[in-house]
């Protein structure tokens, strides 16, 4: 009887994990974004409709793929390879889950900036739920004017960098060009990335702190101490839901969350919603009915990274999971404890599977707010 060498299944699937998820925020975002962004505003003044006319990483002009994309097909093969190495227990059940996670990823990763890219993302990251437009936009009718407090671009990473040693945690934090999120966190690489033009205040920074570090930070360094790796990334499609979910969901705990940070997560699945069927210029006109033109235009950019034509509808649907992943979770939470969570990166429907896994060790990273009156509440 095959007996499958789960540790060497473990190494090479945490190995190609980290270059994917490099790989998607690299090749996803605009690399004339801010001169796209100049041109959309000055025809914007003139009362004009303008599209912008993205460009993304340079293809290989013989399979119409990036240039990466050889390298990415080699993955694919390799991880095709590994599926006939697992066995058909608990163990084996969830490193085929991922790898065949990965493998969809790859594709998604491939056709970005392509015709198909639209469809691909909706079925990678699922459709956007009728209960969930309706919720959010309710929540886009709330008045979250409010004051924050502006503080220096120094001041904020100096802020971060004293929390993440206080955890003891090795993270690098660089300065980038302006993407389409003006954060973003590379696990792999402990890097975290900061736009050089994030104009902080002081409950940025704190909601920054709950969200990036108390939750993705957390997370995946718990998954990281655990026996197998994959529960540093996780092994399934639905944790992205769950991990975004959870992030926007422990701001809430932590009393970090504002209405107008839940309006920020409502306006991303509606900016979805609308840019399925709408063009860039159109999206932001709708979005524009409910923020000020920068938060505006950021939302729509999120929601049309990826597509080849600005003038068309089609969208990037991993924004809807921030707001779709609040309303999961909170439902978890109103059954389970909120450590539960914190074995690793994993889905609230993993979790099952997540306590069989042989050898689990308690979570060593958890969130202040694991104890605080607000979180037993809503349990």
């Amino acid at each position: 009887m095959h007996c499958p060498d789960y540790t060497k299944l473990d190494q090479k699937t945490f190995e190609i994990a980290g270059v994917i998820e490099t790989n998607l925020l690299k090749f996803i975002n605009p690399q004339n974004l801010n001169q796209q962004k100049l041109k959309f505003f000055e025809a914007l003044e003139r009362n004009e409709q303008y599209n912008p006319v993205f460009s993304y990483m340079q293809r290989n002009p013989d399979y119409s793929y990036f240039q990466a994309g050889s390298k990415l097909d080699t993955f694919k093969s390799e991880l095709t390879e590994l599926l006939k190495e697992v066995g058909r227990d608990e163990l084996g059940i969830v490193f085929e889950s991922e790898i065949i996670d990965l493998i969809e990823k790859i594709e998604l990763i491939k056709s970005i900036g392509t015709e198909n890219f639209s469809g691909n993302s909706e079925a990678y990251y699922g459709s956007i739920e009728r209960i969930s437009v309706s919720a959010a936009k309710k929540a886009l009718q709330t008045d979250a004017k409010q004051y924050e407090e502006r503080i220096s671009l120094d001041t904020a990473i100096n802020t971060i960098k004293t929390r993440l040693k206080k955890g003891k945690l090795n993270y690098k934090i660089t300065l980038r060009e302006p993407a389409g999120s003006r954060f973003a966190v590379i696990n792999s690489r402990r890097e975290i990335l900061i736009n050089n033009d994030t104009d902080f205040t002081k409950e940025m920074v704190a909601r920054f702190i709950a969200h990036e570090i108390e939750a993705h930070i957390y997370r995946y360094e718990n998954g990281f101490r655990q026996p197998y790796k994959l529960l540093a990334h996780g092994f399934s499609r639905e944790t992205t839901e769950t991990e975004e979910g959870l992030a926007a969901t422990i701001e809430k705990l932590s009393g970090v969350s504002s209405e107008k940070q839940v309006k920020e997560y409502a306006g991303r699945l509606i900016a979805i919603n609308e840019a399925q069927t709408k063009s860039f210029f159109d999206t932001y006109t709708e979005m524009a009915k409910h923020f000020d033109r920068e938060a505006a235009f950021r939302l729509t950019l999120r929601a049309k990274r990826g597509i080849k034509d600005q003038t068309k509808g089609g969208a990037l649907f991993k924004d809807a999971l921030y707001f779709n992943g609040m309303l999961k979770v909170e439902e978890f939470l109103k059954t389970h404890a909120l450590k539960e969570l914190y074995y690793g990166k994993y889905s609230v429907h993993d979790l099952p599977l997540v306590k069989q896994l042989p050898g689990l060790k308690e979570p060593k990273y958890l969130p202040n707010c694991i104890n605080s009156v607000k979180f037993e509440s809503i349990k």
